[in-house]
């Protein structure tokens, strides 16, 4: 595999002993996203409490309507377009933290007075794939609904929990981590920034589709839901690429990070450690 599959997860260990101009870089590639995921999140969460875009965020809503029929009529003051709305912010708060090492990766192979352009078409490939997958997955959804009449997130758990432990996520897992060679300058390096974002934004689908499916299926406690799979998400991420076979994998990396981080205000610093009071 490239040695580039590799660079997501070492950057969290060099992370800790960078000096500041290494800090200050993640800190540039990591604003623009914060930006974006922080606001998104806000948005869900008003929607959550029914503050403000409810019928945006809320498909419990339509889970619970009894018929064809009353499913039709929400669609009388909750347009499409407004679903297409809703669906853009769950990407962005759910999703976009995950950009996090593709970024990276085009600060680190372009030159400075191209690179807002090629940050812009990655984001653009990869919001234009989920948003296109979002007509396929709600749809699915709401396929599912009209036909049995009954709750199926039972089901759609089995299958989220079957589809973590099998060797296609595990390919899947992989493929988010390699990196493309870059053109070093336009008009190649627009496309290979767009195709970037594209391919990245594919293999995050591919991995990510039936836990999206399954926070769409279920009744009720979708922000909760939302932020306990966009940690996941995050957290399975950091693994290092595997050979594909059937495990399920715990996101052991994660938890050692965080581990690490809370034990850092108890330590002692190295020059006061053989000091005694």
């Amino acid at each position: 595999m490239n040695s580039n599959s590799f660079g997501d997860f070492r950057c969290l260990t060099a992370d800790a002993h960078a000096g500041p101009p290494a800090r200050r870089e993640r800190l540039r590639t990591a604003l623009p996203l914060a930006l974006l995921a922080l606001p998104a999140w806000g948005l869900l969460a008003l929607g959550n409490t029914g503050l403000a875009l409810s019928p945006l965020c809320s498909p419990g809503r339509i889970w619970s309507l009894p018929s064809p029929e009353s499913l039709g009529f929400f669609f009388t003051y909750v347009p499409p377009g407004t679903l297409a709305l809703g669906w853009a912010l769950m990407v962005a708060a759910m999703m976009l933290p995950t950009l996090l090492p593709v970024l990276g990766h085009v600060r680190a192979r372009t030159f400075a007075d191209l690179r807002p352009v090629a940050e812009c078409l990655v984001l653009a490939g990869y919001f234009g794939v989920w948003m296109a997958a979002g007509v396929g997955l709600i749809g699915l959804a709401l396929g599912l609904r009209l036909l049995s009449g009954v709750p199926l997130w039972p089901l759609a758990l089995g299958l989220a929990l079957l589809w973590q432990a099998s060797p296609a996520k595990q390919r899947a897992l992989n493929r988010c981590h390699r990196r493309p060679v870059l053109a070093g300058f336009a008009p190649r390096l627009w496309r290979d920034a767009l195709w970037l974002g594209a391919r990245s934004g594919g293999a995050c689908l591919t991995s990510c589709a039936p836990l999206m499916l399954l926070g769409l299926m279920l009744p009720g406690g979708h922000f909760g839901v939302m932020l306990a799979l966009s940690l996941w998400i995050w957290a399975e991420r950091l693994e290092p690429p595997r050979p594909p076979g059937w495990r399920f994998c715990w996101p052991r990396r994660a938890l050692r990070l965080l581990r690490h981080r809370l034990a850092q205000p108890h330590r002692r610093h190295p020059e006061t450690a053989g000091a005694t009071v």
